[in-house]
């Protein structure tokens, strides 16, 4: 499409009513009459050549095409956002910032209710993307700057990004309230004898935990492996079956947790940025922001944590 076909001022209503899925919420975010917003619509229509967003019940349903250019919009609009923060300096109360991050599972879990309750409060309009991104593609997307940050391991690091120890997560074993060995000490013997499930990102190989007890000689022969970790707790706290999983996340489901007989089995999680957006106050904030966010999940709460499961 020729930009001189498209009125420039129509992307940020765009964006608005696909990030809102309402008319109504989508003019009060902009501040505009609905009135406006509706002519608006009409406008970004005709330039598109397409409906865009389809009435469904009380709502607005993006259409295929607006599925597919909401990335190219998005992206233009963080651009230009960017721009004009870095020239007259960021005030998180006010701007509309959107920060994508490339993060798996764990870290998205354990950053996300922290980070939502002191947006509310310190950036009511900033937003924070969280993506699964293919670990080969992630320096690709930094420097394409179609990602800000991203949370992974420190085989990342690259001469042109900066990175720093984001979250130092102790491996542990779950399993259900009431489980016939939820009161012994697990020790190497009862963690072989357990029936297991294993969550890996990939379909095959081996997962950490393998590569830890291959040291040692021994191996797990898991029942049922997933892709995440979400299904893998559901099957952990309704069955027999035990999990290893990050002690971030099992922290916030109803298990009981055991350290495992295992020394130094830990996820280590790096924070990655390109190099040349430290002086750019707004990614500084986001840094600083998600840095805190992280709140109590420290090595040090790890190890506090596992005094407690000691002694339960």
């Amino acid at each position: 499409m020729n930009l001189r076909g498209i009125d420039l001022n129509l992307l940020p209503i765009f964006e608005a009513i696909y990030t809102e899925r309402s008319l109504t919420r989508a003019s009060e975010v902009l501040h505009v009459t609905q009135p406006a917003l509706s002519n608006a619509l009409v406008r970004l229509r005709r330039a598109f050549g397409d409906p865009l967003f389809i009435r469904s019940g009380r709502g607005m349903t993006p259409t295929t095409e607006a599925e597919q250019l909401i990335g190219p919009v998005r992206d233009a609009m963080a651009r230009l956002r960017a721009g004009l923060d870095r020239g007259q300096g960021f005030d998180p109360k006010s701007s509309e910032r959107a920060f994508n991050i490339a993060a798996g599972e764990v870290a998205t879990s354990a950053l996300a209710p922290t980070l939502a309750n002191s947006l509310l409060v310190e950036a009511p309009r900033v937003r924070f993307f969280f993506h699964q991104t293919d670990r080969a593609a992630i320096a690709l997307e930094l420097a394409a700057r179609r990602l800000d940050f991203a949370i992974d391991i420190a085989a990342l690091a690259q001469p042109d990004l900066e990175s720093r120890p984001f979250l130092e997560d102790p491996y542990v074993c779950v399993l259900r309230r009431g489980h016939p060995s939820a009161r012994r000490r697990l020790t190497l013997d009862l963690l072989l004898r357990l029936t297991h499930i294993a969550v890996s990102s990939r379909r095959g190989g081996r997962t950490v935990v393998d590569l830890a007890l291959n040291r040692i000689g021994e191996r797990l022969r898991p029942v049922m492996r997933f892709p995440h970790y979400a299904p893998a707790f559901h099957v952990v706290t309704t069955t027999d079956f035990a999990l290893i999983a990050p002690l971030s996340l099992a922290r916030i489901h109803d298990v009981v947790i055991r350290p495992l007989p295992l020394e130094g089995l830990n996820l280590t999680l790096y924070l990655h940025w390109r190099r040349d957006t430290d002086k750019d106050p707004a990614t500084v904030w986001a840094r600083d922001h998600l840095v805190a966010a992280l709140g109590s999940l420290t090595p040090q709460s790890g190890g506090a944590e596992r005094r407690r499961t000691r002694a339960a």
